[in-house]
């Protein structure tokens, strides 16, 4: 692999873990019992660090392009299990 593709995949990578541990971080710190939101504060601080070290590495372009595919990755995803749940139900 050519090395800018190299730094692109990383960046798409850590920008994808990045911010599903910050969403989820969120999700059961909020929402979570009192033993499983400690669980969520530290997913927040994973996720914080990993925006650190991302942010700090690579350029605008790296972190854009890879912000753009977790978003359509998502949609995508979503998407499908919504198809899933619609053919399952008419079935």
């Amino acid at each position: 692999m050519d090395a800018s593709l190299q730094d692109i995949a990383v960046s798409m990578g850590l920008t994808g873990a990045m911010l599903s541990m910050l969403l989820m971080g969120l999700l059961i710190a909020y929402y979570g019992s009192t033993k499983t939101r400690t669980a969520g504060f530290g997913f927040l601080i994973v996720g914080g660090a990993l925006a650190y070290f991302t942010l700090m590495n690579f350029d605008e372009v790296h972190f854009g392009n890879a912000f753009i595919s977790f978003l359509g990755g998502m949609i995508g995803g979503i998407l499908g299990i919504i198809v899933f749940l619609v053919a399952i139900i008419k079935s």
